[in-house]
């Protein structure tokens, strides 16, 4: 049961990824990031899914560089080159930060559906400016894929360019 009393639907679970990057996990994700499990199932599955083929496509020119390493997967290249970081790589906390973060700015907006007191109490969970948030951390840890396999190529830390007349 959640801290509003209302029973948990989500049930962590593996999410198989496409073979190439590292397979993700539901429960990892409502526990890192703070997903309400209020949630549907299908919910978050949709919104990781989404998140899931959003940076994929994005790092699709990253994973051509490993491959041109002469690496089939993300894992092989994490067992042969590891950035240690106490229980897990480097990589696999950029990629899945990228991935979980992109998941989280798509959930947050989906808290509008769901039965709750008045929408002033959830204000914050719901609020552009968070979403965007989410967003920017997404295409950060993007960034820094790119950085690492493709110095030359550039790729913004933002997720969106606002612009404004005066």
């Amino acid at each position: 049961m959640s801290l509003t009393g209302k029973p948990s639907l989500t049930t962590p679970a593996p999410f198989a990824n496409d073979g190439f990057w590292f397979d993700l996990d539901i429960g990892e994700l409502m526990d890192k990031y703070r997903i309400p499990a209020e949630y549907a199932d299908d919910t978050i599955k949709w919104g990781l899914t989404l998140a899931l083929v959003n940076v994929n496509l994005d790092l699709e020119a990253v994973k051509f560089a490993i491959i041109a390493l002469g690496y089939v997967t993300a894992d092989a290249y994490v067992a042969d080159n590891p950035v240690d970081l106490g229980d897990t790589d480097q990589l696999i906390v950029q990629y899945k930060h990228a991935v979980y973060a992109n998941a989280k700015a798509w959930l947050l907006q989906q808290f509008n559906s769901l039965n709750r007191k008045p929408n002033a109490e959830a204000a914050a969970k719901e609020a552009p400016d968070t979403e965007q948030y989410w967003l920017d951390q997404s295409q950060k840890a993007i960034a820094q894929l790119f950085a690492q396999f493709l110095p030359l190529e550039s790729k913004t830390a933002n997720h969106g360019v606002h612009a404004a007349l005066i």
